[in-house]
């Protein structure tokens, strides 16, 4: 009986040492689980790409794709050059389909209408050519003392081929509201080669006009500023420690930027976005953060990759539309083109039509905070 009553008491031992080492192993792999993923910083707005999908009677692509919240609710929306006309059922355009160099779309609601000027007849361009070489992109927009106010980058082009435009100077338009009609144009700080107005940011005591420096690679950054409701008037220029009444002044803020790129305020701190400058053609969307409108910049911090982006199609210049913000989310447009076909644009209108996404900002911010940690 000793010996079975012993033997008993073995087995028990050896079943309780079993029943400890599973309960150890399924704590440790308890553990050791992958955490769940976090959630994606920035994701697709369909509605917003369902709307500029538009096939006929206005326009029906283009790019820039900035926007200015005017004050009686509705949008006004700046587009580069620009393709009017109808669009096909089949996705493709007529080879004489009216091309302009810039326009304005006024969204009201879900309503869209196109804003074009005349050229001899036939369509032209909002802001008409300021000669037989050159014409207008339009850069950001403010409204101030009841007007609206938009930048205009004049480029003409230095060889007749495929991305071979060089910018020549700045211009800022007057517009009438609520009817948008263009009441003047003076020149813009232009002098120190610094492509001002790719994007404005307004605070309580500033306006921050945002610029680039285009012909170094990568392009750089730069800002100046005026007091609060005055774009029109003198401006000073961060010269990397304090505001310079001289525009030679200027010092870059951030290297690796995109042409047109946008900076807001949210967070309780600045995020500029931009495509990855640092090297060309980049797909991906990236986001900076500083507690000062001028910086330093921690980052980059990848956003988005543009999925249509290859080999033979750019994406290009995103640009934040913050009137359209949501549950700690802002919307970001992106423009997208072919790379060395412009026909390519009539047999496939999808391509050369604006792509938005919405940016999560709180898990933006929190992944700063653990890149910082």
């Amino acid at each position: 009986m000793r010996t079975n009553d012993a033997r008993r008491r073995r087995l028990f031992a050896v079943a309780w040492l079993v029943a400890l080492l599973l309960l150890g192993l399924g704590a440790c792999t308890g553990r050791s689980a992958p955490p769940p993923p976090p959630p994606p910083l920035a994701e697709p707005a369909p509605e917003f790409n369902r709307l500029f999908q538009r096939t006929g009677d206005g326009w029906t692509g283009g790019d820039g794709t900035l926007s200015v919240a005017l004050p009686d609710g509705r949008t006004a929306w700046l587009f580069g050059d620009t393709l009017l006309g109808t669009v096909a059922s089949d996705q493709t355009r007529s080879e004489d389909t009216p091309f302009i160099h810039n326009s304005l779309v006024v969204q009201n609601g879900l309503a869209l209408e196109t804003r074009h000027g005349q050229d001899g007849g036939l369509p032209g361009a909002f802001f008409a050519d300021p000669s037989k070489s050159e014409w207008f992109w339009p850069g950001d927009g403010t409204v101030q003392a009841g007007r609206l106010h938009i930048f205009l980058h004049r480029f003409n082009l230095d060889a007749p081929e495929l991305w071979a435009w060089r910018w020549t100077g700045t211009t800022l338009a007057t517009l009438s509201l609520p009817d948008l009609k263009l009441t003047g144009t003076t020149p813009a700080p232009s002098d120190n080669n610094i492509l001002y107005g790719v994007s404005i940011l307004e605070t309580d005591t500033f306006t921050y006009i945002y610029g680039t420096q285009d012909q170094h690679q990568p392009k750089e950054a730069h800002v100046a500023r005026a007091a609060a409701g005055q774009i029109q008037a003198a401006w000073r220029y961060f010269d990397g420690r304090q505001w310079s009444n001289a525009s030679k002044d200027s010092a870059p803020i951030l290297a690796g930027v995109s042409t047109q790129y946008t900076v807001i305020q949210a967070c309780q701190g600045f995020y500029l976005f931009s495509m990855e400058g640092r090297v060309p053609f980049s797909n991906l969307i990236v986001a900076y953060r500083s507690r000062a409108p001028t910086g330093p910049w921690q980052g980059p911090q990848t956003v988005y990759q543009a999925p249509e982006a290859n080999t033979q199609i750019a994406a290009y210049n995103p640009f934040a539309h913050t009137q359209f913000s949501d549950r700690g989310q802002v919307l970001v447009s992106y423009n997208v083109n072919h790379v060395s076909d412009p026909n390519a644009l009539f047999r496939d209108a999808t391509i050369y039509r604006p792509r938005f996404i919405r940016v999560d900002l709180i898990e933006l911010e929190r992944r700063f905070r653990l890149q910082k940690n």
